[in-house]
């Protein structure tokens, strides 16, 4: 080839060629700006695989808890899902690296044939052939390179949302799971605040009949009891749907985990689960799911622009048969029966009224709204895990000062009733000291769980946990 030939050869192929991949890139802090007091920088867990750090629902030691978790990576749908199109993702990927070798094909025909032969007279024969047909096409200007490129970045996005399906179902069953636990407590101080109403009524209905009460005192505590049976119903019915929503997550009916859940238990002890030392926010972004999956999808879409960039140029197939023809079975295999033919084929398309530019400008859109779409991902990661800690910190603020203040509403109950009881207080204080206690208690038991969820939601935000990013 002479040399102006090659050059504007390498030419044609440089133009074909995909575009950089260009990421956004933000200039990110050393730390996180809401980081709990009790985390720092130090990587506490460096010698833990990635697959241990992200069973991070084993952190708050509940064995029924962990075994939903498990069930539910085994049998939820989404990860099933995931699953499967990780598989067709790897497929294709092994079809496009097969693409850049030959395909062979064994040919075998029998036909009747009603030509002249050996510039004869027209005659009627029945030809017999049997080979190999060959093809391969040159991939000169990176088509089938970029198919590749693309496939294999495809894979690795689908293997990055595999991991994060797992994890968003883990994350969901946990939340699921301490708002079951959390509801079952409010469902139990609902009750135990109506065996102490119940009673307060009973005394008052003694009272009022001993002539040392009023009716007016027994109506105002039949309302206190009403209103808090009254919560009772609505609290069952967010225990059941909680419940049912938990069955579903790990790929059961509804009512499958009601023997087994129905037993109310506390929720898992959260000062023993110390969030410890946590990365930097540069490290999330290499660790997240979501954006490792937006930058793989960022690959393949440049190497697709490259692919349709290479539909401008040439297409080179080298082809041939190698076989046997006759005009009777009987004949194949004679030395006289052996053909074979070798050629090249070249393809460039002349005319196609800009079917080929608009793929062109429909690839590169795409590629910009890929770019765009893993920008928000980067942006969305970031304040996720800095909304989560916010909340988690001040979740657990909140339920310390509701702590104190049910601690402080329960010691004023037991010093109203007992002062009503003596004489020395009107009925009115012991109302107003139930009230407050049985609202103190709710407060503290949804606090409870919001801290509870708020440390699932950080574990989640978090990529299931901190130490080392994957690969």
């Amino acid at each position: 080839m002479k040399a102006p030939a090659f050059i504007g050869a390498c030419m044609l192929s440089a133009c074909s060629s995909a575009p950089p991949v260009d990421l956004y890139a933000p200039v990110l802090p050393d730390s996180y700006v809401n980081q709990p007091p009790d985390a720092n920088r130090a990587a506490a867990r460096s010698g833990v695989p990635d697959e241990d750090v992200a069973r991070f629902w084993r952190d708050f030691h509940d064995p029924q808890l962990n075994a939903l978790v498990e069930q539910a990576l085994r049998t939820n749908a989404d990860v099933r899902i995931a699953v499967a199109n990780l598989r067709e993702a790897r497929a294709v990927g092994r079809f496009t690296d097969a693409q850049l070798w030959p395909t062979v094909d064994v040919v075998a025909s029998a036909a009747r044939v009603r030509a002249p032969f050996n510039n004869g007279p027209v005659d009627t024969k029945s030809v017999f052939s049997a080979g190999l047909d060959m093809s391969w096409e040159v991939d000169l200007f990176g088509r089938l390179s970029n198919e590749r490129v693309a496939a294999r970045a495809q894979a690795l996005a689908s293997e990055a949302g595999l991991q994060g399906t797992q994890l968003s179902v883990s994350a969901e069953v946990a939340r699921n799971y301490f708002d079951m636990r959390g509801l079952q407590e409010r469902l139990r101080v609902a009750h135990a605040s109506l065996q102490t109403q119940q009673a307060i009524l009973d005394l008052v209905d003694a009272r009022q009949q001993a002539g040392r009460g009023t009716a007016f005192d027994t109506e105002r505590t039949k309302t206190l009891l009403g209103s808090t049976a009254a919560t009772v119903p609505a609290l069952e019915a967010s225990v059941l749907r909680t419940r049912y929503r938990l069955s579903t997550l790990c790929g059961l009916t509804p009512a499958s985990l009601d023997a087994e859940l129905s037993e109310p238990k506390p929720l898992p002890g959260l000062r023993s689960v110390q969030l410890g030392a946590i990365d930097s926010p540069e490290s999330l972004l290499r660790r997240r799911p979501d954006v490792r999956a937006a930058e793989q999808q960022a690959y393949a879409a440049a190497a697709r622009v490259g692919v349709a960039r290479s539909a401008l140029f040439p297409r080179v197939t080298l082809g041939g048969t190698l076989g046997q023809n006759a005009f009777s079975v009987g004949d194949l295999g004679k030395g006289s029966s052996y053909v074979y033919n070798l050629g090249a084929q070249l393809v460039w398309n002349l005319i196609d009224f800009g079917r080929v530019r608009a793929l062109i400008e429909a690839a590169d859109a795409h590629n910009e709204a890929v770019l765009a779409d893993y920008e928000r991902a980067v942006l969305n990661a970031l304040e996720e895990t800095e909304g989560a800690l916010a909340s988690y910190t001040r979740s657990q603020q909140q339920a310390d000062h509701l702590y104190d203040a049910a601690r402080a509403a329960e010691a004023a109950a037991v010093i109203a009733r007992e002062r009503f009881r003596v004489g020395t207080t009107d009925f009115l204080s012991v109302l107003d000291a139930e009230r407050e206690l049985l609202l103190a208690r709710d407060n503290l038991a949804q606090a409870q769980t919001a801290a509870a969820t708020s440390l699932v939601v950080v574990y989640k935000a978090l990529a299931g946990g901190w130490g080392p990013p994957g690969p």
